[in-house]
């Protein structure tokens, strides 16, 4: 993570070949680790050409868990729900991506599927899904860069697209750059147990029972 030079917000630092597509507050993460123990947050997220970048704000399972990554090339069952009660949703699982086996980033990882939930707190979610589903078909497909990635690296998202004024993700026009000297890295301890989420953070039980934070 590093500090955007333009908000002073933390955001995850670019990848080779990497554009930001769109940036969405207010979110609830949560995830069960394929070797036990579960993680939570509360924050914002980050769709990029070739990830979901979830990022914890105010509120975390844990003072070591800052970020969780979700590569689009691993992103598996996608599923977007809309509950009658309680809020919107998207629940998929992923791996680590191939290569990254031997990154102590990866390790809590390892071993299985990961099944996750990002939780949307707050308004509409059509300009996410209509950006959301072609990337993951382009980068699933392994094309080079299609025409989502292509714009959002030139500067053109708001010309392919669709703007819902019901939700309020934010498109970038431009690439964020990092503050000189503010990025960071924080490790991950494994053996170390999840607290329980504190009282009042809303989170909703799940139909499958995979991911239930109680």
């Amino acid at each position: 993570l590093a500090q955007d030079g333009a908000t002073q917000s933390l955001f995850p630092m670019p990848e080779a070949g990497e554009a930001f597509v769109l940036k969405r507050d207010n979110i609830d993460f949560e995830c069960a680790l394929p070797r036990g123990g579960k993680l939570w947050g509360r924050g914002c997220f980050f769709l990029s050409s070739k990830r979901i970048v979830f990022v914890a704000g105010d509120k975390s399972c844990r003072q070591d868990f800052r970020s969780f990554a979700i590569p689009l090339q691993m992103l598996r069952k996608p599923k977007f729900e809309q509950p009658i009660f309680g809020p919107n949703y998207l629940a998929g699982s992923t791996k680590p991506a191939p290569g990254s086996e031997n990154d102590p980033a990866a390790a809590p990882l390892l071993g299985g599927d990961t099944v996750f939930y990002l939780t949307f707190r707050s308004g509409g979610c059509n300009t996410f899904l209509q950006l959301l589903y072609p990337l993951l078909t382009e980068v699933q497909a392994q094309r080079e860069q299609g025409p989502i990635a292509q714009a959002a690296q030139e500067g053109r998202l708001n010309q392919v697209a669709y703007v819902d004024p019901s939700d309020p993700s934010v498109l970038y026009l431009s690439q964020p750059t990092a503050l000189p000297g503010s990025e960071e890295r924080t490790n991950f301890e494994i053996d170390t147990p999840s607290a329980p989420p504190p009282e009042g953070t809303g989170q909703q039980p799940r139909p499958n029972g995979n991911c239930l934070i109680s």
